[in-house]
């Protein structure tokens, strides 16, 4: 039974029809019990807010303070190191080491493991924010909070931008999923293979020759010229859905217009 008419059942069990006075007397009642509710709800969000919810978050912000204190500056020997370590340890987890990935994703991934997409993005996106801002990481749960929260400080860029970063690594997705388009291989390009990069993008710079075909040049395995490359696949990629859907529309339009003409 409802709370609020569980209320004032008991002023007309009996009754069939209530007289004007009960029922003045019904709506008095369900009004000052439904103060009460929400007053008492009210009561119970200040609770949960200050208490679990409150809790809830300040252990996830410390957590992603480590992996901004983790992420910090290094000499170039601490910094292989560190790398070195992340690595192994996404190998004893079974995950996929993906080194074009910025730092503070691959480090999120390794903390958080294998949740929601999108939960990962968004925190990568709020410690890239702080990385940028220079948010000491003592003081990235009160950072948080001043900003409303993570998702706040998601929310808080334009709906339409999309960083570098986060292109190239929705393109790498992508591309983990596409076949080959052919295999290269030669006495040359043996020289640059190593076993030690299995599973690593890199970038072929080739020129297409007359025949056909592409004549590779260079082997570039820097990651930022990799991460431009997917950000470029990615644009790409916006261009060819925008105009997909741009075909699709004019034929609906068109099957409109025969529909209405017919």
């Amino acid at each position: 039974m409802n709370t609020l008419t569980n209320a004032v059942e008991t002023t007309a069990t009996n009754k069939v029809v209530l007289n004007d006075k009960q029922k003045k007397a019904r709506k008095a009642t369900i009004a000052s019990t439904s103060t009460k509710l929400l007053y008492a709800m009210e009561e119970s969000r200040i609770t949960w807010e200050e208490g679990a919810y409150r809790t809830s978050n300040q252990a996830l912000y410390q957590v992603l303070a480590q992996c901004l204190q983790f992420c910090g500056e290094l000499s170039i020997g601490d910094a292989k190191a560190r790398l070195a370590s992340l690595e192994k340890f996404y190998k004893s987890r079974n995950y996929k080491y993906n080194k074009t990935r910025p730092l503070i994703t691959r480090v999120i991934r390794a903390v958080f493991g294998d949740v929601d997409r999108r939960r990962l993005s968004t925190y990568s996106i709020v410690l890239r924010k702080a990385q940028k801002l220079n948010v000491p990481y003592l003081e990235l749960a009160d950072w948080i909070e001043k900003e409303g929260g993570v998702q706040e400080i998601k929310l808080g860029q334009s709906e339409t931008f999309v960083s570098m970063a986060d292109k190239a690594e929705m393109a790498k997705e992508h591309f983990d999923n596409m076949k080959a388009l052919g295999t290269a291989s030669s006495e040359m390009l043996s020289l640059t293979a190593d076993a030690d990069f299995m599973g690593d993008t890199c970038v072929l710079l080739a020129e297409q020759n007359s025949q056909g075909g592409f004549d590779i040049k260079v082997v570039i395995r820097n990651a930022s010229v990799v991460k431009a490359a997917f950000a470029a696949m990615y644009s790409k990629q916006q261009e060819v859905t925008a105009e997909a859907k741009r075909v699709v529309d004019a034929a609906n339009d068109a099957e409109a217009k025969l529909a209405k003409a017919a």
